[in-house]
Parts: C-alpha cells; structure tokens; sequence
C-alpha cells in the first residue's frame, strides 16, 4: 500500500503517472473510435451483401414468376406455331428474359429465336443440378442461332429459359471490394458482377486481419447458387477518411489531456496531504518518540518529552511543524492529544523497567486546558502513580484561555503539573507565569543557543534568574553542544532539567529503553521546591 500511495504523493511519479493515464486515456479513446469505426465498416459490408444478396434473389424470383407464367399460358403442341407465339408473347415481357427452348431432357428441339432444330441440341450434362431445375452455365449460344452469344440457360421441366450474362453492379464505397458468383455443389464458380478475384481470395482465407489489413465474409444465400464475397480495404478506408480521422485524432488528444489534468486535480485533492492526514489519523499512524529530560545537578536522566509524529500513508514520517497546524484547523487537537498519550502510556507501560519512575511531559494545546477531558486522556498514567508523574506543557501557540488558572489548580489536585512552554515567545510573556501558579517554565530553545555577546544570550540570564524567583521548575530546551552544556552548568541560579541534541535525540520506545539503561540511571526522589511565589488573584 505505502508503495501504491507513492505514486500519487510524490511529485515525480505523479507526472509519470499523468503521462501514462494520458496515454492510456488516449490509447483506449484511439481504440474505441478505431472499434466503433470497424463496427460500422462491418454493418456496412453486411449491409452491402444483403444488397448483393438481394439482386441474385430478384434475378429467381424473376425465373420462379416466369416460369409460372409459361406453365400458365404456353399450352399449344410443343414447337407448334401457336406454341412459338405463346412463348414469344412471354418473351416480351419486361423481365429481361427473351429466349426460350423447348428441351425434354435437356435437348433442345425449338427456341423462339431459331424455332424447331432439325436435330436436337444436347449441351450435356449440366453444370448445376437443384430440385427446381438444372443449369448449364456460361454456354456458348451460337448453336441457338446467337452468335457471339453467351448465357446460362435454366431447364424447369421442358422449358428452359436463357439468362443473358450481364455483370450485376453494386452500388458500394470505394474501401469496400463486392463480388457475386454463381456457385456448383462441386465447388466451381463463376463470376456474375463486382470486383473479379474477391470471391476466391476471400474463401481462401489467409493471414490475420490485423496482418493482412482486410476484413471479409462471404454468404451463399439459402439456396446456396449465388454467393456473394465482401472485403473491408482498411487502408484504402482510412485514406478515404484521413482529414476526418486527423480531426478526430487531435480531438482526442485535446480531450485526453483535458481528461488527465482533472484525474489529475481530483488525484491531488484525494491525496493531498490534508487529505490524507484527516483520512488517516489514527492510533495506527500516530508515532511516539521520547526525548530525555536529564536532571543539571546530579547529571541523571529523570524523565522524558513525549514528541508526536505521524507516519504518512506512503510509510515516511512527518514532523509536528507540517501536520499540527492542520489539526489545529480541523479541530483536532484533543483527539490527537489523546491518540498520543494512548500510544505513549502503551509504549512506555510495557517497556519501563519495573521500579523505574520516569516524569512524562506532554504537549498540550490551550484550548484543551479541560481538567476533566485531560484527566480523562491521561488515566493510563494516573493510574500507576508510582510509576509516572505526568507533566503538560501548554504551547504558545494560541492566547491562554481565561479559566486557565482553575483548571491549572484542578489538573495539579488530581496529581498532574503544568509548565509553560516556549517561554520567551509567542503568548509565553512574563505576565502569563506571574498570573497562572504553573509548576514549571520551559524555556525556548532560542535562548538557550544565543551567543553570549547577543541580546538573547543575555537575556537567558535574565530569564533564568526571574524563573527561579518564582520557585518555579525551570527547564531549558535546546542544548545541542557540550560548550552550552557547561556555561548552564556555571550559571550562578540552579537549572532544574535540560533537554537536547547534545544529550540525546527523540528516540523511539525501544531505543530510549536503552538510553535508559545504558545510563545506568537510578530512581531518583522529587525534589522540594517553594511554592510559586505568585498566584492567580
């Protein structure tokens, strides 16, 4: 999942990522106009041999109608005179069939272009046998008296009739390639219109249509006399359509690009880091590391800050300066207070030595100074007294609410201790520690890393020496080098707790499990201090 996550997080897989769903996007548009395209091709050939189709039916049924109508009208003795002038008045008839013969088993004895042969004419055995007749295809007709003459003659009973060859035209796209054939039970055939070859080519089969760029089919009809074969010409399809197909190209183009920025833009909203942080903040993702608190005058670890972090969904860790603005935003905070102080008494219940007292200071918000809330969040400490002193530190980033001083007093009854954090900045002013009877003051770090011969760095004195009038527990925060460590130490006032870089990092629960231990650190026995020497009025 943190490997999924990634690619819509991190900026660089997300314009790859982009880059593919164009493609994509572009990709299935190109094949879904190319299948639709198809798709209509193929309704149009289809289309094209029903029309084909129904020529060689309208060519029948003009056979099946004439037939009729000579087994109707022409009654007269065969190759009598009224018998020739019966089938010349059938001749006449607008159905382009104008040459009859009078054949009993296929010899024919008269026709009404030469009336009655001295011998009969035998054209053999007939290229095409069905049960409504049998045909001899593409004849010679000069024994008839029609010189130069070809046609197909067609014997029903007695008459036979002769089929004139003309080549059937069809009314087709240039992209679209049609012939009809007339076609024996032994497989021979013969060209009756469109384009000459297709038929063959087409039953033959061959390469993939993919390969070949044809597509093709082929129908015979129910009677299975005419077939008819259809060919698709893709190329010559897409030349015949190239400025259409060029438009519909850049359309496409236009729309996957437009389709991408707002996957895009609905991708970012999704997966934006607030987004991302209000969908996952939970006890899973909230992280606890602990940064030692060590006493300055017996050089002994007695405590620790709990420091929250969130592990993003992608698996990196994000520091409190990036998320906790958001939380304040949504209205968070004392959920998250409580998801962090969950984690840490888990943590830390459970991998504590016995009979080891540690004092465990939290980050609070302002606005969750609600003793009974904040008691309510901290029962897991509360309730191993002899384990724990809890310590809340109110940040400055927001004003002090003004019941600051009764919930102050209610939180230390119920055994936990406040301080001030970040003294020296923000809302932290001196009036606020003369005002509210506070535990303790922890220092901001700017203080405690100002050079000596810089306002801040004399002001550290100053701060120091105020802190300690007001019997407060004074902790400064920031202590990265040994040098800073020893000029705290020879300060004239007494340094209650120091934490920092120099003495150790944040580290998580099994690492300052062995911080603790490899101090070999012994319990060590509050110290008494004076009360504050101020008091909320």
């Amino acid at each position: 999942m943190a490997k999924f996550a990634r690619i819509f997080i991190v900026p660089k897989h997300r314009l790859w990522l982009n880059i593919l769903i164009s493609l994509l996007t572009f990709g299935a548009m190109v094949v879904s106009a190319a299948w639709y395209s198809i798709h209509s091709s193929v309704e149009t050939m289809e289309m094209e041999m029903v029309e084909a189709e129904e020529h060689f039916a309208e060519l029948r049924q003009r056979l099946t109608d004439t037939f009729a109508i000579v087994e109707r009208d022409v009654t007269a003795t065969p190759c009598s005179a009224p018998f020739m002038a019966q089938l010349r008045r059938v001749a006449f008839l607008p159905d382009g069939l104008s040459e009859f013969l009078y054949a009993p088993r296929g010899k024919v004895e008269c026709s009404t272009a030469s009336h009655r042969f001295e011998q009969a004419i035998d054209f053999g055995k007939p290229d095409i046998v069905r049960t409504y007749g049998r045909l001899w295809v593409n004849r010679d007709l000069g024994v008839l008296g029609l010189d130069g003459e070809r046609g197909t003659i067609v014997l029903r009973g007695n008459i036979a009739v002769v089929v004139p060859i003309s080549a059937a035209r069809f009314s087709k796209p240039d992209w679209l390639d049609v012939e009809g054939v007339i076609r024996a039970d032994t497989g021979q055939w013969w060209h009756r219109g469109g384009d000459e070859g297709i038929y063959e080519q087409v039953k033959a089969g061959g390469e993939h249509w993919l390969l070949s760029g044809m597509l093709s089919n082929f129908s015979c009809g129910p009677l299975g006399l005419h077939c008819v074969a259809v060919r698709i010409n893709l190329p010559a399809l897409i030349s015949s359509q190239r400025p259409l197909i060029d438009a519909v190209v850049v359309m496409m183009a236009v729309l996957s690009l437009f389709l991408t920025r707002e996957f895009d833009k609905m991708m970012q909203r999704y997966w934006s880091f607030e987004s991302r942080l209000r969908r996952s903040l939970d006890a899973n993702s909230v992280m606890c590391v602990y940064q030692p608190l060590m006493s300055l005058e017996h050089n002994e670890i007695v405590g620790c800050e709990v420091l929250a972090r969130w592990r993003d969904i992608d698996g990196s860790t994000v520091y409190p300066d990036r998320f906790l603005p958001l939380i304040e935003q949504e209205a968070a905070t004392l959920k998250f207070t409580e998801l962090v102080a969950r984690r840490a008494c888990d943590e830390l219940s459970r991998m504590l030595p016995a009979g080891r007292r540690l004092q465990v200071n939290f980050n609070i918000f302002p606005c969750d100074l609600d003793h009974k809330k904040l008691l309510a969040v901290y029962a897991g400490f509360l309730a191993q007294p002899e384990r724990f002193d809890v310590v809340l530190e109110i940040i400055e980033s927001e004003e002090i609410p003004p019941n600051a001083q009764h919930e102050i007093e209610m939180l230390r009854a119920a055994g936990v201790k406040t301080f001030i954090d970040d003294f020296g900045s923000g809302y932290s002013t001196m009036q606020s520690l003369a005002a509210l009877s506070v535990d303790g003051v922890k220092l901001d770090r700017s203080f405690a890393m100002a050079a000596d011969d810089t306002m801040m760095g004399r002001m550290l004195h100053h701060a120091v020496e105020m802190i300690h009038a007001t019997g407060r527990v004074m902790v400064i925060e920031g202590v990265e080098t040994q040098e800073r460590l020893r000029l705290l130490r020879k300060m004239k006032t007494q340094i209650d707790l120091v934490q920092g870089y120099y003495i150790s990092h944040p580290l998580p629960i099994a690492c300052f499990i062995d911080y603790l231990e490899a101090r070999a650190v012994e319990p060590v026995q509050p110290r008494r201090r004076k009360k504050p020497a101020v008091v909320a009025a």
